[in-house]
């Protein structure tokens, strides 16, 4: 990756707080309890934001306050503390999870780690000049501690290699009784990385991909998003399927052993199509063909190069 391509990734998981908990159906009474629980950490209920307002005698500043929002990782945080109430674990242990998530990785400088091992073996090939801001921000500790420390750690790095869809698919496994987790990535034997507690206890596993489908359904209603993480072809799916409104819409591919995909207008269709990116990477230099049906239908048929 071009040191562009990973900032805009940054930007994605980390910057950009622009999900509400209403677009996920969370109620704020549902959320509002989460965060005084310690559910939630490092998101705050409101924001207070001074903006200047002019007049013809004199500059007032007037305090906008502005509710309760996330980032993409923190959106998917809260669509996982859903996940896990729906299944009767406890706000007393979803608080230890988040600790161990969020906080933990914090005290432990995880996020100093990753920039010396991106200064020391520089395997990204990144130009000096961004090597020598990775060591300025090192050097700093209070930017390490108050921002990239709590961004930065093995569940937003997860998140980032289920965006770019590296060894699909990503899965939380979780053990409420001793609350041990461990983050899958791939389709490896189970069995080759699970320790003897999660083959003695019962436990939770949460696929990331219906998690992100849902909270990437945020970023496909807008316009206005660039949509980085998406390819050419993936963004003409998008604006045909999300902005066009057809009927039907079918998938198809050029092999036909490989089934189909039917979207219409009755089902959530941002959700789904975000779904379906998710888990099915479409390789580079592949070609759509648009074919317009009658009705408003179309057919989308990727051709490999």
């Amino acid at each position: 990756m071009t040191i562009e391509e990973i900032k805009k990734l940054g930007n994605i998981i980390h910057d950009e707080r622009d999900i509400s908990p209403t677009q996920l159906g969370i109620t704020s009474r549902k959320i509002n309890y989460w965060l005084d629980n310690n559910l939630v950490p490092f998101v705050e209920k409101q924001q207070n934001i001074d903006t200047k307002e002019e007049t013809t005698v004199l500059h007032k500043t007037k305090t906008k306050t502005k509710w309760i929002r996330m980032n993409l990782s923190q959106a998917t945080w809260v669509c996982i503390i859903n996940t896990l109430s729906s299944f009767g674990v406890s706000v007393e242990r979803i608080s230890v999870l988040a600790n161990e998530i969020w906080q933990k990785p914090r005290e432990d400088k995880y996020a100093d780690k990753v920039f010396t091992k991106y200064i020391e073996n520089n395997k990204a090939k990144l130009p000096k000049d961004a090597i020598q801001s990775l060591e300025r921000h090192l050097e700093d500790e209070v930017l390490m501690e108050k921002y990239f420390r709590t961004l930065i750690n093995p569940f937003t790095d997860m998140l980032k290699s289920a965006i770019l869809r590296e060894s699909m698919p990503h899965t939380l496994l979780y053990v409420p009784e001793t609350n041990d987790f461990e983050f899958l990535y791939g389709d490896t034997n189970l069995s080759l990385k699970l320790s003897s507690v999660y083959l003695q206890h019962p436990m939770v596993s949460i696929p990331m991909a219906p998690i992100l489908a849902k909270v990437l359904t945020v970023d496909f209603g807008n316009k206005k998003k660039e949509l980085s993480y998406l390819t050419e072809i993936e963004k003409q799916i998008r604006d045909i399927v999300v902005f066009k409104k057809p009927k039907v819409v079918e998938i198809a591919f050029e092999d036909e052993n490989i089934k189909p995909i039917v979207i219409t207008e009755q089902h959530k269709t941002r959700e789904q199509l975000a779904r379906y990116i998710l888990e099915h990477k479409i390789a580079k230099g592949a070609k759509l063909l648009i074919e317009i049906r009658a009705q408003g239908n179309y057919k989308l048929t990727l051709l490999k190069k």
